[in-house]
């Protein structure tokens, strides 16, 4: 095990992080300001074969790791159909978790994903491979979701750009897929946008998550489609709401 201390350089924020290198693969990561108690894992994934440094950077998940206590971790996977865990990258990811637990004396924290285009389908699909594992995942203009829905206890986020017609066909049809087991599941389409990773995408993200982790309950509800807030929703197209900020961003 390699492990390389360097600095990314996000204006106006620095971004510290290091990057343990194992198998061949980098794999970056950042330390919240304040570890403290009930530390968590949070995995970003990036688009194809992107490394895991540009991942940390354009996410830019700082200020939601450190409140939250969430080690930020982003592998540079390429090539070999990484997204199917089961091939190969499951079980490197795996091996970089425990080394990461065992260095920082983590326990078994809890792990959320999230991911966009290909990594959108890792987040997808290493769920279904590790569910004992996950507490919440979510992903951005995602075209491969798991064929079949074994474990669906996890919250998830799934948002895509209606002009990202192949995706957003494939991610409305999961949608229902998730739900009809008793899935929750919070689905935001963008009219007119592509297959771009968008600022919307990102920001819906970081306050799903902020209210995920901050133990927030849904008060409200919201429907596809018609966008109508509350009363009696049909669970197949229902949308749960945390926080009068989510749904300000889910309306929109």
């Amino acid at each position: 095990m390699k492990i390389f201390p360097f600095i990314l350089f996000f204006c106006p924020l620095i971004l510290c992080a290091e990057v343990l290198q194992i198998d061949g693969v980098d794999f970056y990561y950042r330390i919240p300001h304040n570890p403290g108690a009930d530390p968590k894992i949070m995995v970003l994934f990036g688009g194809r074969n992107w490394p895991g440094d540009k991942t940390l950077k354009t996410y830019a998940f700082d200020d939601l790791a450190d409140k939250h206590r969430l080690f930020l971790l982003s592998p540079s996977f390429r090539d070999r159909d990484y997204w199917n865990p089961e091939l190969w990258s499951g079980k490197l990811l795996k091996k970089v978790i425990a080394r990461l637990e065992k260095h920082y004396r983590l326990g078994s924290p809890r792990i959320f994903l999230y991911g966009y285009s290909a990594g959108g389908q890792c987040a997808a699909l290493f769920y279904q491979w590790m569910p004992e594992r996950i507490a919440a995942w979510g992903v951005h203009a995602c075209g491969v979701y798991p064929e079949e829905i074994k474990n669906f206890q996890a919250p998830a986020l799934i948002t895509c750009g209606t002009e990202d017609r192949e995706r957003f066909q494939i991610s409305r049809q999961f949608v229902y897929r998730y739900r009809e087991p008793g899935g929750r599941l919070l689905w935001k389409y963008f009219p007119d946008a592509g297959h771009e990773l968008s600022s919307r995408a990102l920001e819906i993200a970081k306050v799903w998550f902020d209210d995920l982790l901050s133990g927030k309950k849904a008060l409200l509800s919201g429907e596809d489609d018609t966008q109508r807030i509350g009363g009696e929703i049909d669970a197949d197209f229902r949308n749960p709401l945390y926080s009068g900020k989510l749904k300000e961003l889910w309306l929109e």
